[in-house]
């Protein structure tokens, strides 16, 4: 259950950026964004961890905010796995990945849903 609710907040982040940034742009419905979403948690889960322990060095000098540009390179990642479902520029997916990150955690705090349950 908890899976399914982090999965929504997901949909939810991802479509909140699409609407706020003109350079991050989604072609597809519902299930499309589910997806998505379902694919990008799945490179979290994945590469995530690889890619903050060989970055941790520049994580520490620019004190996390390079952080953000791994989402963003998470994000970008998962477009090329599925074609044609999101167009972005360079900036809109930096900021998309900094949106997606605020808005995941707003939503996760609001709801009161822990990572781990």
């Amino acid at each position: 259950m908890n899976l399914l609710l982090r999965l929504l907040l997901t949909v939810a982040a991802l479509k909140g950026a699409d609407i706020l940034l003109p350079g991050f742009n989604f072609h597809g419905g519902f299930l499309t964004l589910c997806w998505f979403s379902i694919v990008l948690g799945l490179l979290n889960w994945i590469l995530k961890p690889v890619l903050v322990f060989f970055s941790f060095p520049l994580l520490v000098v620019t004190i996390g905010i390079f952080y953000f540009v791994l989402n963003a390179l998470l994000l970008y990642a998962t477009s090329l796995i599925l074609p044609g479902v999101l167009t972005g520029t360079t900036w809109g997916f930096l900021l998309a990945g900094f949106l997606v990150t605020v808005f995941h955690w707003l939503l996760t705090v609001l709801f009161r849903i822990r990572k781990y349950d």
